[in-house]
């Protein structure tokens, strides 16, 4: 999905939203065929752990196809779970285009999805965020190098995809781009905790696995995961060690500590890249429909950048919301924001900040807070904490906009007010189509700036 942006600055604060879909990935399908239970037509003919030639090893995925020649030249690849597309190479030599997958799977955590031998979708972006079934690109035309035109497909753990091995240049390159066969380096079986079997290559790199994808895919036919907690209609405490938090990156540049909401905290330095390394996601299910108002947790000693870009996913559209965590102590305030019943919402904060890496600027991820405004149908009095600790914030006085936490003065009022119909601003026809921006004042209590900036947060799209 390509989207325009547009940067808002004003007195007021202010947010352009625009349509799009969640990381969920439950369920899963395959990523050829004329329905998402099997690839047929097509088949896995060369599938994980198959020999070709012996110089190669052996082979590290699938290779889908169903006839020979360029049968299958043309035919639709698909994207086989909701997820976040984290690379595209184009033109990497016998491979042609390369898009690579995340996916949040819930039994296992980060696994990455790659397709190979393909010409993509010329309107994908590194960034964006794509359903299962969604038509990523075609089996292109690969007989220069290989018979018959097919597609190879991998599903690999994250210490694979962040660390290799990596096809020829491509490490030096910045690709994370697996080689496709182990290189004669040796492979040893296992088994997950999921029960899933894979390989990991014999090498210096522990624990790169390699999913055996036909049962993998065939194990989360049609599942419904369902939320990792639902939040009641007062609101809740989400602490970064829950079920809800999920995070992601090279694992050498996170660090733990036991201070924080509830005794603990992640935290990582912030870059300047272009691309995304470490990232924290807090998945959000609601028991109903309302405005609440949404809040980070900032330890003084941890939370040093000035840019932290937070991305909210809620009621259908997304937001950027751009916080000073130095500025913060305690709980400090992203704003209050309409939320939809269910699942599909979720906070994102990512580490490329714009802040160099060699400043060594701490970036924290710890407790989120949602407070009900609009008056839940349950009133507890407090805070709704679903990890066991209550911080007594009373939701009568969060609906008349006093702040009942005690925190440091994060909290500042803005010259916003609330709209008199209640709604979220910049849901009209432009913000709900493909590639509308709509900036609107932001109703609500507001103290972090919100400025739409998805470019920041794409991806620069290389060509090998």
């Amino acid at each position: 999905m390509r989207v325009r942006w547009a940067l808002c600055l004003a007195g007021a604060a202010l947010s352009c939203v625009v349509a799009r879909s969640a990381l969920a990935a439950c369920p899963w399908g395959f990523p050829v065929g004329d329905d998402p239970s099997s690839p047929a037509p097509l088949a896995d003919n060369h599938p994980v752990g198959g020999m070709n030639l012996p110089e190669y090893g052996s082979h590290l995925g699938a290779d889908f196809w169903s006839g020979g020649g360029c049968t299958d030249l043309g035919r639709t690849v698909y994207a086989v779970a909701d997820g976040e597309i984290v690379e595209i190479v184009d033109a990497l030599g016998s491979y042609l285009d390369v898009v690579v997958i995340r996916h949040d799977e819930p039994t296992i955590g980060p696994i990455y999805s790659m397709y190979g031998h393909i010409a993509r979708d010329d309107s994908l972006a590194e960034g964006d965020l794509v359903a299962m079934r969604q038509p990523i690109g075609t089996i292109a035309d690969v007989l220069a190098y290989f018979s018959p035109c097919h597609l190879h497909f991998e599903l690999l753990n994250e210490a694979a995809y962040e660390q290799g091995p990596f096809c020829n240049g491509c490490a030096n390159a910045g690709y994370h781009v697996s080689p496709g066969y182990d290189q004669q380096q040796g492979v040893s079986q296992g088994v997950a905790e999921s029960g899933d079997a894979y390989l990991e290559v014999d090498d210096a790199i522990a624990d790169n696995r390699w999913y055996y994808v036909d049962e993998f895919i065939a194990a989360r036919l049609g599942r419904d995961c369902g939320p990792c907690e639902v939040i009641p209609p007062a609101g809740a405490t989400l602490d970064e060690t829950g079920a809800c938090f999920g995070y992601g990156g090279d694992p050498q540049y996170w660090h733990i500590e036991d201070v924080g909401w509830d005794g603990s905290l992640r935290w990582t330095h912030t870059t300047d890249s272009a691309m995304v390394d470490n990232y924290g996601v807090w998945s959000f299910a609601f028991a109903e429909a309302g405005e609440y108002r949404l809040e980070v947790h900032v330890e003084d000693a941890f939370g040093g950048s000035t840019a932290a870009a937070y991305r909210l996913v809620h009621a259908g559209v997304e937001e950027s919301i751009v916080l000073d965590q130095m500025a913060a102590s305690g709980w400090a305030e992203l704003g209050a924001f309409e939320f939809a019943a269910g699942e599909a919402q979720f906070l994102r904060l990512d580490d490329n900040t714009g802040e160099p890496f060699a400043q060594m600027i701490p970036l924290v991820f710890d407790a989120v807070r949602l407070t009900r405004l609009d008056g839940a149908t349950t009133t507890t009095g407090g805070d709704a904490d679903t990890s066991g600790a209550n911080e007594g914030t009373a939701a009568d006085a969060a609906t008349n906009g006093d702040d009942a936490t005690g925190d440091a003065g994060t909290n500042a009022d803005t010259a916003a007010t609330d709209p008199d119909d209640g709604s979220l601003p910049g849901t009209g026809a432009q913000a709900a189509g493909d590639d509308g921006c709509s900036c609107t004042s932001s109703g609500g209590r507001a103290t972090a700036l919100l400025v739409w900036v998805a470019p920041a947060l794409r991806r620069r799209r290389r060509v090998a």
